[in-house]
């Protein structure tokens, strides 16, 4: 779904490569947390699946693309990643030698004093020089800050990854709550619309004295309540395609449409080992690589104790006439070298080494949490789809048994045999049954969403 993205991820750091002439830090070891062979719910062993597959709703491509390319946080991302691929040719152009090119002209005038003094003399001198520097990395310093920039970018790049992979879920999430919303709209219509009639039934019986006045003004109030339903799922639904098109990048209109009904999901599960987990994540990665950078610059940090050497050189003309810059017979060069060994500097190196140690603990730390909650997130998510799967079973079973139950107490309304508020009670039983089936298969969705994100899967057509 990004080649272009992956594309100049992929010359950014050739070039990186060339200019910088570093290579990446090794993998960082893992953090010291005891894996399980196998996550402690039981899951498929089969490779992880592409998400918009199982989810079966064919316009969640069209709306991901939307949101990849216009949503203006994920752009914010992508242009940290650019930020990072700048530093690390900043930070590897320090291991290439220097070169300017100057240009130099000055007229000076020195007074002269005494009897035949005629008010001074003009001096001219023009110089065309070729400089060049070079610092020599013999201890590998300025390789080591290029090693940990060239980290920092494949942290970034993860970063970028976890934020599409993120964002897209954000999108397939919002896309259901707002199916659901409107499910639940289309269901209170067509319970508003289901008291009207049985409104007009009532004030007819009353009529006839068939019905009470208790049973009318029951009615009268289910109809109210149903309407007053009717209007705050509208409400939600509003809410919902405002939500979802902000996460799109359009001016929130509320005029998407919505899809017409939450799908049933496939069973299986694919889940993997724990261990894989760690090569999966892209944030896990980015904080892998942000431990690995924080190492390889600890070292670099350590070896500004060591004594730096410098070669210079410069090539050029100098002439007291600006016509002779190019003539060979005023040509001057010149070639040194310099040894420096940091003696006193007010404690700034000694603080710098602290100072790197202790983002360096930072990072160890984060990589460690970060991993914590990737586990947790798999297993609260494992097991949360096989509760979901359980109560969705059961609370099918209890709406079809309320249908039933209020398609009865009517009949029996109908025939005297039972009175009104039986039927009530059973028609919002069944009401609430189906509302809560509707959010049920929602919150499956939802939380297999969280699942496929948090294994760290792909979407489908990501390359």
């Amino acid at each position: 779904m990004y080649p272009l993205s992956h594309i100049r991820s992929l010359i950014a750091l050739a070039t990186l490569a060339v200019v910088g002439c570093a290579t990446s830090p090794e993998r960082s070891p893992a953090p010291d947390i005891k894996l399980p062979n196998a996550w402690s719910t039981p899951a498929s062993s089969t490779e992880p699946a592409a998400w918009l597959d199982d989810l079966n709703s064919p316009e969640l491509p069209t709306l991901i693309e939307e949101a990849l390319t216009n949503n203006p946080n994920l752009s914010m991302t992508a242009a940290r990643f650019d930020q990072a691929i700048a530093e690390a040719r900043i930070a590897g152009a320090d291991q290439l030698p220097t070169a300017s090119l100057g240009l130099n002209g000055n007229r000076q005038k020195i007074n002269t004093f005494g009897p035949s003094s005629t008010g001074g003399v003009r001096f001219e001198n023009y110089d065309l020089a070729l400089n060049l520097s070079w610092e020599l990395d013999l201890w590998g310093q300025l390789r080591n800050r290029s090693s940990a920039a060239l980290a920092q970018v494949e942290a970034s790049e993860a970063e970028l990854k976890a934020a599409r992979l993120s964002l897209a879920a954000q999108v397939a999430k919002s896309w259901f709550n707002y199916t659901e919303a409107t499910e639940q709209h289309t269901l209170s219509k067509r319970t508003a619309k289901a008291d009207a009639n049985n409104l007009n039934t009532i004030e007819t019986r009353f009529q006839r004295g068939l019905a009470s006045g208790l049973d009318l003004r029951q009615i009268r109030t289910q109809k109210a309540l149903s309407d007053a339903d009717v209007a705050i799922r509208k409400r939600a639904v509003d809410q919902a395609a405002r939500s979802l098109e902000a996460l799109l990048g359009r001016y929130p209109h509320a005029d998407t449409k919505a899809g017409h009904s939450s799908p049933l999901l496939p069973k299986a599960i694919p889940a993997g080992l724990p261990a894989q987990l760690l090569n999966r994540r892209p944030d896990l990665i980015a904080a892998e690589r942000q431990l690995a950078a924080a190492d390889t610059e600890l070292l670099a940090t350590r070896k500004d104790l060591l004594p730096k050497i410098s070669l210079t050189s410069s090539a050029g003309s100098s002439s007291q006439a600006f016509r002779n810059l190019l003539d060979s017979d005023f040509s001057v060069w010149s070639l040194g070298a310099n040894l420096t060994q940091p003696f006193f500097q007010g404690g700034r190196i000694l603080a710098n080494i602290d100072r790197s140690q202790a983002l360096r603990e930072q990072a160890a730390a984060n990589y460690h949490a970060t991993a914590l909650q990737a586990f947790l997130e798999v297993e609260s998510t494992l097991a949360a789809e096989r509760y979901l799967q359980q109560e969705h079973t059961l609370l099918k079973l209890a709406a079809d048994e309320a249908k039933a139950t209020e398609a009865l107490a009517w009949s029996r309304y109908r025939e005297g045999t039972a009175d009104f508020l039986s039927f009530l009670s059973s028609q919002r039983s069944a009401n609430n049954a189906r509302s809560r089936l509707i959010s049920l298969r929602n919150l499956l969705i939802q939380n297999r969403i969280d699942l496929y994100l948090a294994l760290g899967g792909s979407f489908a057509n990501e390359s």
